[in-house]
């Protein structure tokens, strides 16, 4: 009996082992995404950096989409399992866990900028030993860039994976609720004490993202019919 429980034990770590992989993996691959879809943007030729980062953000929500939720679905073609443990309700869970937190997380741990952060230390201890030039030394000094088209597709990727799953996880409406209050928040914060004075965007920017939300309604109607 006492082997029985421990074997049971193992195979729902091992379970739950593969399926924190999974998820980092997922999350991985996200973060990776922005760097392919800014080269295939850059390759297009915009006219102005506003439709620049509206094509990057709108391909990164896209793809980020892909990643994270269809693919689920796709693996986890077999209906019957999909509400045993380390299956798709299980990851998805998982997922919706992470990306509600993922953005704000990165935005206050921001690496370069703290790697930034630990050299103006290193160079205010040399004191007069320091051999930095003034220009050197403004860049150490000066805040890291916001990245609107990353943030966006985060944000729109968080609440579109929400609502495709909410009819399997009711619990993902709130979590997207609690995320956007934090991303709000930490961005606010960021902007007033991280950021250098971001670049300048048309409303374009704003309005095309604005007038894509209406859209989740009709795809969290759809996937309440798939599943």
């Amino acid at each position: 009996m006492k082997k029985k429980n421990s074997d049971s034990l193992y195979d729902k770590g091992l379970i739950g082992g593969i399926s924190g992989i999974a998820a980092g993996t997922v999350f991985i691959i996200n973060i990776l995404l922005k760097f392919v879809m800014r080269r295939f943007s850059a390759a297009e030729k915009h006219e102005t950096q506003t439709k620049m980062n509206v094509s990057v953000a709108f391909k990164l929500t896209i793809a980020r989409f892909i990643n994270s939720s269809l693919v689920l679905v796709i693996v986890n073609s077999e209906s019957r399992s999909w509400y045993k443990g380390g299956d798709l309700v299980y990851d998805a869970t998982l997922l919706i866990c992470i990306l509600v937190f993922q953005g704000p997380i990165l935005e206050l741990l921001y690496i370069p900028g703290i790697v930034k952060l630990i050299k103006k230390r290193v160079e205010q201890a040399n004191g007069d030993d320091c051999t930095l030039t003034q220009r050197e030394a403004n860049l150490l000094c000066e805040g890291h860039t916001l990245d609107v088209a990353n943030n966006i597709s985060n944000f729109m990727n968080m609440i579109m994976t929400c609502c495709f799953y909410c009819p399997l996880i009711p619990q993902a409406i709130p979590l997207a609720m609690i995320s956007t209050i934090i991303c709000y928040w930490t961005t606010k914060y960021s902007m007033l004490m991280s950021y250098k004075m971001p670049v300048m965007f048309s409303y374009l920017m704003a309005t095309f993202f604005s007038n894509l939300m209406p859209w989740l309604v009709l795809a969290c109607t759809l996937s309440a019919v798939f599943f």
